[in-house]
């Protein structure tokens, strides 16, 4: 019987946890939409939530003022353009309303498809 309680909690902090992952995700991709990163030669402006393919999140620092995540996407501009895979650094600070998006730094962008 203990050892089925070990095994349920196991499963439901896994579960929980899974879930956490997923949000922080479509939180950042619903923070990125409006957003632009890169320059001049190469950029992208996150226009919607449809452009992000995919999005995981590679690394996350954070202190009290500050949250810097590095994350790979796969991006789509519009049905039938090319596909990209970008890597970028997403810098939050904290703000009386919450977290907030600072910056966008683009990393890498190239076409995958």
């Amino acid at each position: 019987m203990k050892n089925m309680f070990l095994r349920m909690t196991m499963i439901v902090a896994v579960g929980v946890a899974m879930h956490m992952e997923a949000s922080e995700a479509d939180q950042l991709k619903s923070d990125l939409v409006g957003q632009c990163m890169g320059g001049r030669e190469k950029c992208w402006k996150f226009q919607s939530l449809d452009q992000i393919k995919e999005l995981v999140v590679k690394d996350k620092t954070e202190d009290s003022q500050k949250r810097v995540y590095t994350v790979a996407l796969q991006l789509q501009a519009a049905k039938g353009s090319g596909k990209y895979a970008a890597e970028a650094r997403v810098e939050y600070v904290k703000t009386a309303a919450g977290w907030k998006v600072k910056q966008v730094g683009l990393l890498s962008l190239k076409k995958s498809g």
